[in-house]
């Protein structure tokens, strides 16, 4: 019976072991989205800039609302700094959830996460909930991004 049981075991782990100690590609894409959301959030924009493919394809919602090309994420946040201070907006950050999608071949990945975008508006706490679309292309150091999307409700008083 012991010989069984161990069998047993033997096997259970055999199956669930390659499971658990590799994450799949979609999962390690899933992983550098939140990493460099959480860089953003902690106002390390160098990491946040660095993250992204040079040309990286950016809709968000403000004008122009579609950014593309060389130097795409300079442009991009110099635009949103410039809407931010027409505003009033400051402290910006992105709230995430557990992803709700998220597919990979490999080489692309495609990742979505509910979200909330919390900021401040001339003294007064936002937040509007949304979602944000990740394409991810991996290439010799990691995961980048190749382009992202922000869809949400128009932002409301609130935490």
């Amino acid at each position: 019976m012991r010989n069984a049981s161990t069998f047993v075991i033997f096997i259970a782990g055999a199956v669930l072991a390659p499971s658990l100690a590799h994450a799949g590609p979609a999962e390690e894409a899933t992983a550098a989205v939140t990493g460099i959301l959480d860089k953003f959030n902690g106002g390390d924009l160098k990491a946040f800039a660095a993250a992204h493919r040079d040309g990286a394809v950016i809709i968000d919602e403000f004008a122009p609302y579609q950014w593309g090309g060389p130097g795409s994420l300079k442009q991009w946040g110099a635009d949103y700094t410039k809407d931010a201070a027409a505003r009033g907006i400051k402290a910006g950050r992105i709230d995430y959830g557990k992803a709700i999608q998220a597919n990979s071949d490999g080489t692309m990945a495609y990742v979505v996460l509910p979200t909330t975008y919390r900021f401040e508006q001339k003294g007064r706490k936002m937040a509007g909930k949304g979602s944000m679309t990740f394409v991810m292309a991996r290439d010799g150091t990691g995961w980048k991004i190749a382009s992202w999307t922000y869809a949400g409700a128009t932002p409301t008083p609130g935490n």
